[in-house]
């Protein structure tokens, strides 16, 4: 009888060290992974008069690279059509715009749907391209920003700028 007494006791103290270590596990890691910690980035957007790039600080969910990425193509495409500073260049198509990260580089596949709809003039396409290229080298892990249309390398985006290209920031637009 004394022996059966005390496995019992060794088991129910088994039982409970592993249910505290359940616990404990479970109270760091869930906070963690649900209210992942906001990072601030600066988003460019046109200024009203469409003649240059201002930044508009904002804060995202700091979740992976990739994620955060388009999370700030959603907001450019989504724009800030209440603020009257600034004015909407991308249209506002959800999920005219996709990005992939690879070795540093944004990849940035637009639908043509987009380029059709899209303002023309050089001025205008070169905005565009720099609200892009400037708001994602804003996320730590990238640095260059390359385009696509549906998929493919295009020479031209709208027939001014030279898709071809790996973009890097430039701040002075």
């Amino acid at each position: 009888m004394q022996i059966i007494t005390i496995r019992k006791d060794t088991i129910l103290k088994h039982i409970i060290f592993a249910l505290l270590i359940a616990a404990a596990i479970s109270t760091f890691f869930v906070p963690h992974s649900v209210n992942p910690e906001p990072v601030t980035v600066k988003i460019y957007f046109v200024d009203a008069d469409m003649m240059r790039l201002m930044p508009v600080k904002t804060s995202i969910p700091g979740t992976s690279t990739k994620r955060m990425a388009q999370y700030v193509l959603d907001t450019l495409i989504e724009g800030h059509d209440e603020n009257p500073k600034i004015r909407r260049l991308i249209p506002n198509e959800k999920g005219c715009m996709t990005v992939r990260i690879k070795d540093n580089i944004a990849y940035v596949d637009i639908k043509n749907s987009m380029v059709e709809s899209h303002p023309d003039g050089r001025d205008l396409e070169i905005l565009t391209i720099y609200s892009i290229v400037n708001s994602l080298t804003e996320l730590d892990g990238i640095v260059n920003v390359r385009f696509t249309i549906d998929g493919e390398i295009q020479k031209k985006f709208m027939g001014y700028v030279d898709m071809r290209e790996t973009f890097i920031p430039d701040y002075y637009v």
